[in-house]
């Protein structure tokens, strides 16, 4: 996509371009304790259905989704929690995208975090999920950026994750870029992580930068980068 394109798409709402206050990250990992890690995987650039289970250990779980796509984005919708013990109710709310705010990060019941101020960080996107509904479009360069929300769970009861992804441009999922590239867009970095009982810290905390762990409050505000990249 040309520049001019990409910037009257994102003008129109259709697609958000953002980036951090923070120095650019350089090939930062993923944070610790998925219970579900894409890496290694082959990356399809069709929606693909994804799941993974647990049992539950707190009466609340956060359940939360990393993300990073150096070179491109991916689009990421049809998100779903579901109590096997019990029922087949959707516990996620807005798991389909449809509320939020086109082009921005604000998405109604989930709360985003970009702690390390990855730039084209994800943002509300229209057309682009299962089936033609919204999705999460991100694209996270050189570090992760995370979307969560905090659901009532039985303590003891197996629950199951699920979701659709198109995984954007690239061979194979790798939660590290390897072609030698760790600080823009030339990198091969590309990879989705679910966690369950991994929360985000009270706004305002600030993570220790050796455990890179999941999360602080960030909001990231839309605008546009001095550079752009190709979907």
């Amino acid at each position: 996509m040309t520049k001019r394109l990409t910037v009257l798409l994102a003008a129109m709402g259709l697609i958000g371009l953002a980036g951090g206050a923070q120095a650019t990250p350089s090939n930062l990992p993923p944070p610790a304790g998925a219970i579900l890690d894409l890496n290694g995987q082959p990356i399809t650039n069709v929606q693909q259905s994804y799941s993974v289970d647990f049992t539950a250990g707190l009466a609340n779980t956060a359940i939360t989704f990393a993300f990073r796509q150096d070179p491109s984005f991916e689009s990421f919708s049809n998100v779903s929690l579901v109590d096997l013990t019990t029922s087949s109710v959707n516990l996620l709310l807005n798991g389909d995208f449809a509320l939020g705010n086109l082009g921005t990060s604000t998405v109604t019941d989930w709360t985003y975090a970009n702690i390390y101020g990855a730039t084209y960080g994800g943002v509300l996107g229209s057309g682009c999920g299962f089936n033609g509904t919204n999705c999460w479009y991100d694209g996270a360069v050189q570090a992760y950026d995370a979307i969560s929300q905090t659901v009532a769970t039985n303590v003891g009861d197996l629950y199951e994750i699920s979701f659709n992804l198109n995984g954007g441009s690239g061979q194979t999922y790798s939660d590290l870029s390897t072609n030698g590239n760790v600080t823009d867009t030339g990198g091969n970095g590309i990879d989705v992580l679910a966690y369950a009982e991994a929360g985000l810290p009270p706004a305002g905390t600030v993570p220790e930068p050796a455990t890179i762990a999941l999360l602080g409050i960030g909001l990231l505000g839309l605008g546009f980068s001095r550079r752009r990249r190709a979907m």
